[in-house]
């Protein structure tokens, strides 16, 4: 679990000074990060899961919706959400760093 510090400086590094943002399965937040964490609805999740052996790093996180994060739980490298399938790549040259694709 991320301090609240921590999930600050991710939501900045990924999305600066934005103020409604997508995550990758298309839920909106409308609101920026200390009324989200409050609320409830933000999370980071390890795209490869550390229990499938994937790194607590920034390369391996990505922002999205609690509901987007309770649907993936800890499915890797395929999983869907909002009734979307999706499978993550490692990024060619890296260790651990992903890209998330839909698929059809």
């Amino acid at each position: 679990v991320r301090t609240p510090e921590e999930q600050k400086g991710c939501w900045n590094k990924v999305f600066g000074n934005q103020t409604e943002v997508y995550d990758y399965a298309g839920d909106l937040y409308k609101n920026r990060l200390a009324v989200i964490h409050i609320a409830g609805f933000f999370n980071d999740r390890h795209i490869r899961p550390l229990s499938k052996g994937g790194c607590d790093i920034l390369e391996n996180i990505i922002i999205c919706h609690r509901d987007t994060n309770e649907e993936k739980a800890d499915s890797f490298p395929h999983w869907t959400a909002n009734g979307t399938r999706y499978i993550a790549v490692r990024v060619r040259g890296t260790r651990n760093e992903y890209e998330i694709y839909e698929q059809e």
